[in-house]
């Protein structure tokens, strides 16, 4: 994972990563059980936290590779983000 991403772009990150080399079935059933874990725990669940997993899925699906599933999380084109990770 780049470091210094924002809490909902590494859900996102993170849930294209694991559609790209897992599947988006085990993507989407991560994104549940980590938000699953924190209604049960001292975490923080949150709607928008499965909506941006959800939306790395679907980056994962649009993108050939890592680099591209990070351009859509932080939606720039690749290489085009010279500023760092961009505001929510």
């Amino acid at each position: 994972m780049p470091a210094g991403l924002t809490d909902k772009r590494a859900h996102c990150v993170a849930g294209g990563l694991i559609a790209r080399f897992c599947s988006p079935a085990e993507a989407r059933l991560a994104g549940v059980g980590k938000e699953l874990r924190d209604v049960f725990s001292a975490g923080d669940a949150s709607w928008a936290d499965w909506r941006a997993t959800r939306t790395g899925v679907a980056c994962a699906t649009a993108g050939a590779d890592v680099a591209s599933i990070i351009a859509c999380c932080e939606n720039v084109p690749p290489g085009k983000n010279t500023g760092g990770d961009p505001p929510p």
